[in-house]
């Protein structure tokens, strides 16, 4: 045996060109590996920007075991019911951006599943594996194949013919879902991969892939062939699926053959045979679904069934799928109204529901509307929040964009009222702990313009229209109980460096007299964040900001842009860094100025990773730590602790004021099926 390796080590130095007495087998192991991580870098072009490949993709589902829960999975719904065998095929143009990022421009297909809608589609993502980048798939599972990667995989390579060698690659303890193992075909002289075999569990999906790359150049970056067997198992359900994708097709279309459900033309240009079974369900499906041309046109419709027309098909359809509709000019897209992801709890804030819609017309590429409305309900203050924005883009080059916003914001107030109200009518008067509180309905008209790639510019004017929460009771004590704000406002920011700090200067001015408009202020805010990603996954968050107002009548409303009290929460990476968790509401609405700093650092091996067994569930970890300084409460500072799973991201947070204590409260999101 140790004859055989030793005839191995000289056969590989001769094939690398070099004296093989020179070389020990560990030397040449890290010389193979050396230059797998470098191939990228060494081989091939910086970007794939603009390339494009035909690509033919393969589907099929085989349902081992459903139940009812399989309704409530999003984009399951459609094979709740029904065939348990599925096949899905499509011809389709991929135009690159970067290897995660492309176009696809979906010429043909044709499938059994019900609607012809998308099932399990994070399975799609594995089609394209990013193997010399930190992460395989976009965001998530930390590539063998990449150089910072190293230290979380154990590497073995075994000689091999034909100028390769293998390289077998499993994680280091603990196991974790953003780790592969596997093994990979690896070229002596350059280091590219050939073909890699890895297996990995992902967002409840256990998966097992094989790669086979292309030769050269930018096509070495991408596979050529990529089969993928993945199993889904929830809550009793049990599904196997099988991913087969083949690259660099020969037959070009036409971009005017755009989404044709045709079987015939799929037996046309489909690159590689069906096996019999696959061609068994097409066969079969087609033959069921054939338009009945014996029927004479006077025949009576059929009859209309309430419970499947209306209630399964129209209703419960959109109620765990996404409504997708696009045209020439449209595009319509609105959440599913049962997901569980647009659930969310802050121990400050309770539980709040949102749900996001989406729609865009284009005139050309250049000018087009959006139109993003933001919906949810805080069940703690038992109030419906809105936000409209409406959006007219003329210069998507330069984001040029006239923004109109209309919304009803957090209710506002300040102690300041109670105060004025005790002051007049007497220490002993008892008053509601609303009687301070204003609705406030707001509408913000500006217009956006990026300059210079470092400089952009936003001007406009916000009205706010601030009516009582309780208006009688205020009446009663002869307080003012509507109060209307107009302000003309500039925002610029700056991003003097590509990777460095974004910088903003924020100005408002209120005016008195325009549309019935009684406050006069001038507020200032001085706004910096950074965003710096560490190789592998890891992550710094950093916020700093100062606000005050150098101008103010009265202190009845104080309302910053950069430091306020969100009751509808974005999630994890939107929010979670810039806003202060615990703090109580009053206190972002009582002070002329405002200090804070926000700090947050990600990564997905930090405490809890390491621990066997739960550590496998653990995505990315981080840890906050923020402080404030404003009247009457400096310093206030918060430390918290957060995780993200398959299910949900928690995060635990305790406050100091003064450096002591005061308490202790969590947030979470849920996570379940964010992805799909």
């Amino acid at each position: 045996m140790k004859c055989h390796k030793r005839i191995a080590v000289i056969v590989l130095g001769i094939l690398m060109g070099m004296p093989s007495t020179v070389f020990s087998r560990s030397s040449i192991d890290s010389l193979v590996l050396r230059r797998m991580f470098n191939y990228s870098r060494n081989y091939t072009p910086n970007n794939v920007t603009g390339h494009t490949t035909n690509v033919y993709i393969k589907s099929n589902f085989n349902v081992w075991r459903r139940n009812t829960t399989l309704w409530l999975v999003p984009s399951m719904y459609s094979i709740a019911e029904g065939d348990r065998y599925l096949v899905s095929e499509s011809y389709n143009k991929l135009i690159f951006n970067d290897i995660n990022d492309y176009e696809k421009k979906r010429h043909v297909s044709y499938s059994t599943i019900r609607h012809n809608r998308r099932t399990l589609p994070t399975v799609v993502e594995f089609m394209t594996p990013n193997i010399y980048d930190v992460c395989l798939y976009d965001d998530h599972i930390l590539s063998p194949f990449n150089y910072y990667n190293r230290h979380f995989y154990r590497y073995h390579v075994l000689p091999s013919i034909n100028g390769r060698v293998i390289i077998e690659f499993k994680p280091r303890l603990p196991d974790n879902t953003q780790l592969v193992s596997g093994q990979a075909y690896v070229d002596i002289r350059t280091g590219r991969v050939h073909k890699a075999i890895f297996n990995g569990e992902f967002d409840m999906i256990s998966f097992h892939t094989e790669s086979i790359q292309g030769e050269e150049g930018v096509r070495s970056l991408l596979p050529k062939e990529c089969r993928t067997n993945v199993v889904f198992y929830f809550m009793g359900n049990k599904i196997y699926s099988t991913l087969e994708a083949i690259f660099d097709c020969p037959v070009n279309l036409p971009d005017s053959i755009d989404d044709q459900f045709s079987l015939e033309m799929m037996d046309s240009i489909r690159p590689i045979p069906l096996t019999a079974q696959e061609k068994h369900i097409l066969n079969e499906f087609a033959e069921r679904h054939k338009p009945d041309t014996t029927q004479m046109e006077d025949t009576m419709p059929r009859k209309f069934n309430f419970a499947k027309d209306v209630l399964q098909d129209a209703i419960g359809d959109n109620l765990v799928t996404s409504i997708r509709y696009r045209t020439d000019h449209a595009y319509l897209k609105i959440s599913p109204i049962l997901n569980p992801q647009y659930l969310s709890y802050s121990s400050s804030h309770g539980f709040s529901y949102k749900i996001k819609l989406g729609a865009e017309y284009y005139f050309n590429s250049h000018r087009f509307f959006e139109f993003n409305p933001r919906l949810g309900y805080n069940f703690k203050y038992k109030k419906p929040y809105f936000t409209l924005p409406l959006y007219f883009n003329y210069n998507p080059k330069r984001n040029g964009q006239v923004q109109v916003v209309y919304g009803n914001g957090n209710r506002i107030g300040n102690g300041d009222i109670i105060d004025d109200i005790k002051r007049e009518q007497g220490d002993t008067v008892v008053l509601s702990d609303k009687l301070h509180l204003f609705d406030d309905n707001y509408l913000i008209v500006s217009n956006n313009v990026v300059a210079f790639d470092w400089l952009e510019i936003t001007s406009g004017f916000t009205y706010h229209h601030r009516v009582a929460y309780q208006p009688e009771e205020l009446k009663k004590y002869g307080k003012q109980q509507v109060f209307n704000s107009f302000a003309p406002m500039l925002s610029v920011k700056l991003r003097p460096w590509k990777k460095g700090p974004v910088l903003s200067v924020d100005y408002e001015r209120g005016i008195e007299g325009i549309i019935n408009s009684d406050i006069d202020y001038e507020r200032w805010e001085f706004d910096g964040s950074l965003k710096y990603d560490l190789n592998p996954l890891r992550k710094i968050n950093l916020k700093l900001g100062l606000g005050f107002y150098s101008r103010k009548k009265d202190s009845y409303f104080v309302d910053y842009i950069h430091f306020r009290d969100d009751k509808l929460p974005e999630g994890w990476d939107d929010d979670w860094t810039g806003n202060f968790q615990l703090l109580d509401s009053r206190w972002y609405n009582e002070s002329r100025y405002y200090a804070r700093a926000n700090l947050s650092y990600e990564s997905p091996f930090l405490v809890m990773s390491w621990f066997p067994l739960i550590g496998h569930f653990f995505e990315k970890e981080r840890f906050y730590l923020s402080a404030l300084s404003i009247d009457h409460t400096r310093p206030y500072t918060e430390l918290g602790y957060g995780f993200t799973t398959r299910l949900v991201s928690i995060g635990v947070f305790t406050s100091f004021l003064r450096e002591r204590y005061q308490n202790v409260g969590c947030k979470f999101t849920f996570e379940l099926f964010r992805r799909w």
